[in-house]
């Protein structure tokens, strides 16, 4: 019989540790998701509304604030961690080549890593920065898959005509995974697709 594996996410969600090179990584072996954005995207938000705990991941209405990559131990199961916003214009060039190098790092090195969550702005739409994670992503042979955040700042006619302009974009990416979430962290939309995904990947990947 099958052990049931499943994450209660209001129990036992602690932040691990948080790193700024590839040697402050943890090392403990489990599996692995992140979760990636531009800046401003509501990636914390949303990291706090899958968690159940509302001051888990700091927000700011700064962005670019976050410069460290942070990771979450759910129940020593599996590893949640948090990338720092990219695509942010004012931040200096030096420190978005810092970031894109820890990013790099990141994704070359942590081989329990599963998939990586994309989140994007459904105000926004798909940007160039995404491209160019999905593109490194491609090359590193990373799953991903995208959530559509904000969601209900949008109309559903909006929605439907940017998720399937979305669904279109990714189509060449091999690493892409091809069904979109849709989620609002303020109107909990998506939390259990994504807490179901989350078990899921548990139950694929997790050590007996």
């Amino acid at each position: 019989m099958n052990e049931n594996r499943n994450l209660i996410f209001y129990q036992q969600v602690e932040h691990y540790t948080a790193a700024s090179d590839i040697s402050q990584f943890p090392k403990l072996d489990l599996p692995e998701v992140c979760f990636a954005g531009r800046s401003n995207v509501g990636k914390s938000s949303l990291i706090n509304s899958i968690c159940t705990k509302r001051s888990l991941a700091r927000t700011s209405n700064t962005p670019g604030r976050t410069q460290l990559i942070h990771f979450y131990n759910i129940q020593n199961k599996l590893f949640l961690s948090d990338l720092p916003g990219y695509g942010y214009a004012k931040a200096p060039k030096y420190k978005r080549l810092e970031w894109t190098k820890l990013m790099e790092s990141y994704f070359k090195n942590r081989i329990n890593l599963t998939r990586v969550f994309i989140l994007i702005d459904a105000r926004r739409g798909i940007k160039n920065s995404d491209h160019e994670l999905m593109k490194l992503l491609n090359i590193v042979a990373v799953n991903f898959q995208c959530i559509l955040t904000k969601v209900d700042k949008i109309s559903s006619k909006e929605l439907n005509v940017v998720t399937k302009d979305l669904i279109s974009q990714i189509e060449n990416y091999a690493a892409a995974y091809p069904e979109i979430i849709q989620s609002s962290a303020n109107k909990k939309i998506g939390i259990d697709k994504i807490h179901g995904c989350l078990n899921l990947i548990l139950n694929i990947n997790g050590n007996t």
